[in-house]
């Protein structure tokens, strides 16, 4: 068996790799998504020695490729692309609202105390964090408290790299919070974790009923517009825009390859109402640096900040200022990752 595995990481476990080339081929777009994904290779190389690193193939002679469904992939790959998304569900039983709250209600009926086809990771990395954040610190007993912190490691979870790569098969870590939950009780901290995983099955989901729209400059919102737009690079941005915090985000995403969900969207409302610029070029920015890039959760993202996706109230605007003083109020934020002007 020829084996392409562009990302779906966690199928592997169960699949028969012991004759099979195996060969990983992830999305690579700069030097921290490079230095994530060769630690990832490691990972993969200990538990199938004779797997290859080859990002930039796009042969199409193989017996199998693991890979999102994802337009790109569509047109490289084509029907040999393995559907399975790393999502909590494999189908719907029910059609997908436009909104994320009936989607929500919908799936908390319908979700399991545990999901017994789990796949637990091979990657001996993503173990390490997972016992960090459940057992050794006890992190979910403080998530709604210090998910909006905007730097340091335990404010967020940090697992969605390994979740958009498919090396924490996702109901692993529902399975997880469950677990968490059973020892220590459910809190709203334990909740709102849950909560961001539905948040991530909702754009999946949505993403697929719409199709192409999520590509639109008008996302949901009047025709279709598909027109072309200016791509920008961080070194052009950083030669024209002279906004502090802009820079700083900028600086901390092109260095690390991640920014604190707080972050994300000060940073797109000043993308989008403060530099006039296309949300979709904000979006293709992220791709290019992100090292837990997810097409459907991103492209969602923008087009929600931008007021053409799910959100009823329109475009969001996020005054820094305040933004700044509510969440850093101390300056630490503009002094660690703050560039010369």
């Amino acid at each position: 068996m020829r084996l392409l595995v562009r990302n779906h990481l966690h199928l592997l476990a169960s699949l028969p790799t012991a004759d099979a080339e195996v060969v990983y081929a992830p999305a690579v777009n700069s030097p921290s998504q490079e230095v994530f994904f060769r630690r990832r290779f490691e990972e993969l190389r200990r538990a199938i020695p004779q797997a290859s690193w080859e990002p930039a193939t796009t042969r199409e002679d193989f017996d199998l490729v693991l890979a999102w469904d994802a337009p790109d992939e569509r047109r490289r790959f084509g029907d040999k692309v393995t559907r399975d998304q790393n999502r909590l569900f494999d189908t719907t039983p029910h059609p997908i609202p436009e909104g994320f709250t009936p989607f929500r209600i919908q799936a908390e009926k319908v979700l399991p105390k545990h999901f017994p086809e789990a796949r637990p990771p091979l990657d001996r990395e993503v173990q390490a964090e997972l016992d960090y954040y459940f057992r050794q610190k006890r992190l979910p007993l403080t998530y709604l408290d210090t998910r909006n912190q905007m730097l340091g490691r335990d404010g967020s979870t940090r697992f969605s790299a390994f979740l958009s790569c498919g090396a924490l098969d996702v109901r692993h870590l529902y399975n997880e919070v469950r677990a968490f939950e059973a020892e220590h009780g459910a809190t709203k901290s334990t909740g709102w974790i849950i909560f961001e995983l539905l948040w991530r099955e909702f754009f999946q989901w949505h993403s697929r009923k719409h199709g192409d729209r999520y590509f639109s400059r008008n996302g949901l919102k009047g025709a279709p517009d598909f027109s072309p737009f200016q791509a920008e690079t961080a070194q052009t941005l950083q030669a024209r825009v002279q906004h502090p915090f802009f820079l700083a985000a900028l600086n901390e995403l092109t260095t690390t390859g991640f920014l604190h969900n707080r972050t994300r969207q000060i940073f797109a409302s000043v993308w989008i109402n403060d530099l006039h610029l296309d949300w979709r070029a904000g979006a293709k920015l992220f791709e290019d640096h992100l090292i837990d890039y997810d097409v459907h959760s991103n492209y969602g993202n923008w087009m929600y900040l931008a007021g053409v996706g799910v959100d009823p109230r329109g475009q969001r605007y996020f005054d820094v200022a305040k933004q700044l003083a509510t969440y850093d109020p101390k300056g630490e934020y503009l002094r660690r990752w703050g560039t010369p002007s």
